[in-house]
């Protein structure tokens, strides 16, 4: 073979070894765009939607006070009353989350098909918002008649239904450190007006983090009504 076949073949060659790399980069740019856009339409759609979330907390809360007072007196301290304790901290969250469900879902919808080289940043976004969607859809638990049943035992055992929804509970709430991680991944594809836009997830989560705090006079108040020992 000639020097002049050899030239235009290796030519060819290193086109396509770099057409992957390219096209890549792009997919990861375009995925980055599309995460920032679905980002910052469900800041803005959500926000004023926390002060409502708090209210329907409180709301549930009230609820319970009034359909079983006393209904814990004479229970123990112990890992049974941890786990209906946690029942009832996840009940008002979910009641308070389920008020921006509409908006979570077309996050999680948009952000669902985004892919990058980056496995980890793509299966972190796909983790976060499938936890986020799992917590705006996870049914109310019936937190007065799973302590019935717990005091009807003896205070032996606590239902099935508890223990299965504090499993699901725990497992569909976002950790802190996991839409830091998301941003710190996503910098390197993101425009410099794309970074502020992705980091407005952590402004979010501390207005749910204040209405979380806010709420906590109302959880309080429900554990003193039903004498539920934490």
């Amino acid at each position: 073979m000639t020097m002049r076949r050899v030239t235009p073949l290796l030519g060819l060659v290193a086109l396509l070894a770099f057409a992957p790399a390219a096209l890549a980069g792009s997919n990861n740019v375009a995925a980055t765009r599309a995460l920032a856009s679905a980002t910052n339409t469900l800041v803005v759609a959500a926000t004023p939607e926390v002060p409502r979330g708090l209210a329907a907390a409180e709301h549930y809360a009230s609820g319970l006070v009034a359909q079983c007072p006393k209904v814990a007196v004479g229970s123990p301290q112990n890992h049974d009353s941890e786990q209906l304790d946690n029942e009832l901290i996840g009940a008002m969250t979910t009641v308070g989350y389920r008020v921006a469900a509409a908006h979570i879902a077309v996050f999680a919808h948009a952000v669902g098909g985004l892919r990058w080289s980056n496995s980890r940043l793509t299966n972190a976004v796909h983790r976060f918002a499938r936890k986020l969607l799992g917590l705006s859809k996870l049914a109310t638990p019936n937190v007065c008649g799973d302590i019935q049943t717990w005091v009807a035992s003896g205070f032996q055992m606590v239902p099935a239904s508890t223990v299965a929804f504090d499993k699901t509970y725990l497992s569909t709430t976002p950790e802190a450190e996991e839409v830091p991680l998301i941003v710190q991944l996503a910098t390197p594809y993101a425009s410099p007006s794309e970074i502020p836009v992705l980091k407005r997830v952590e402004r979010l989560e501390e207005k749910l983090g204040e209405a979380e705090a806010a709420a906590v006079e109302s959880y309080s108040r429900v554990i003193i009504a039903l004498e539920l020992k934490q």
